[in-house]
C-alpha cells in the first residue's frame, strides 16, 4: 500500500478500468493486502471509520444480545453512516468494500503491537464477520464459502427429506419442524470435529451434516486461525522494519 494524492488515485481508477472484479463479494478474510496507492487523508479517515465501527461493535455486544433484532439494526445502522458494506445484494458498492478491505489491514497493523490489543481486534472483526455471514441470502453464503475455499456444501431438500429422522435425532435442539425449516451443510469431518465431538451433527460417510445455525461456528473458528496468523505475522514484520531503520538515519533524515 502506497500513499498517493487523490487525484492521482482517481486517475488510476480511470486507467485501470472497472476494478469491481477485486471485490467480487461484500464479504472477505482479508487474505490479501491491498496493493493500491492511497492518499494520506483517505489512509486516515479509512483508520478512523474502521476504529468507530468496531467500538460500536464492541459496546452494542455488551449492551444487546447478539443477533437481536436490536443490534442487528444499529449495527446495519452504522455501517450505513460509515459507510461500509451493508447488504450483500448491493452491486455498486465498489468503494464500500475497497474501503473495508484497506481499512481493515491498516487497524491490523495498528493492533498487532501486543496481545491485549490483537485479542481485542479479533474479537471485533469476529462478530462483525458472524453479523454480515448470517445477513447473507443461502445463494450467497454459499457463494462466500467457495471464495474462501470452505468446500460446504448445502444439501438438497430430497436429501434432508430422506435423513430427515437422522439429523433430528443427531441435532441437539432441532425437531422435526425446525429440522424441514433449517438448511443443512455437508461438512468433511476435519471441519467439524468439534461438533462431533460434542455429538451435536449427524455423521455419514465421512461427512457432518451440519445445521445452519452451526455453520457460522466453523466459519468463525476458520476465520480466527487465520487472522490469529495473521496478526502475529504483522507483529513480526512491523518489529522487524523497525530495528532496520538505523536510529542515526532517522535523526538525519528529520534533521
Amino acid at each position: 500500500m502506497e500513499f498517493s494524492s487523490g487525484r492521482a488515485r482517481l486517475k488510476q481508477g480511470r486507467l485501470a478500468g472497472d476494478r469491481r472484479e477485486l471485490y467480487p463479494h461484500s464479504l472477505q478474510f482479508y487474505l490479501e493486502p491491498p496493493t493500491e496507492s492511497i492518499s494520506l487523508v483517505e489512509f486516515e479517515s479509512f483508520a478512523i471509520d474502521r476504529l468507530k465501527l468496531l467500538k460500536v461493535v464492541e459496546n452494542l455486544g455488551v449492551s444487546h444480545v447478539r443477533g437481536s433484532d436490536t443490534y442487528k439494526t444499529k449495527l446495519e445502522s452504522e455501517l450505513r453512516k460509515l459507510k461500509f458494506p451493508y447488504k450483500a445484494l448491493a452491486e455498486d458498492d465498489y468503494e464500500a468494500r475497497r474501503k473495508d478491505h484497506i481499512s481493515h489491514f491498516i487497524l491490523r497493523l495498528a493492533y498487532c503491537q501486543s496481545e491485549e490489543l490483537r485479542r481485542w481486534f479479533l474479537q471485533q472483526e469476529m462478530d462483525l464477520l458472524r453479523y454480515r455471514f448470517n445477513e447473507l441470502t443461502d445463494g450467497l453464503r454459499q457463494k462466500f464459502l467457495e471464495h474462501v475455499n470452505l468446500s460446504f456444501e448445502a444439501i438438497s431438500e430430497d436429501l434432508k427429506s430422506e435423513l430427515a429422522n437422522e439429523l433430528c435425532a443427531s441435532t441437539p435442539g432441532l425437531g422435526m419442524i425446525k429440522v424441514k425449516e433449517q438448511m443443512f451443510y455437508k461438512v468433511g469431518l476435519a471441519d467439524a470435529v468439534d461438533l462431533f465431538r460434542a455429538r451435536r451433527v449427524f455423521i455419514k460417510d465421512g461427512f457432518a451434516y451440519v445445521p445452519l445455525k452451526e455453520i457460522d461456528a466453523i466459519v468463525l473458528n476458520n476465520y480466527r486461525t487465520k487472522l490469529s496468523k495473521a496478526l502475529a505475522l504483522s507483529m513480526i514484520i512491523t518489529w522487524a522494519f523497525s530495528f532496520s531503520i538505523p536510529s542515526g538515519s532517522l535523526k538525519s533524515s528529520i534533521n
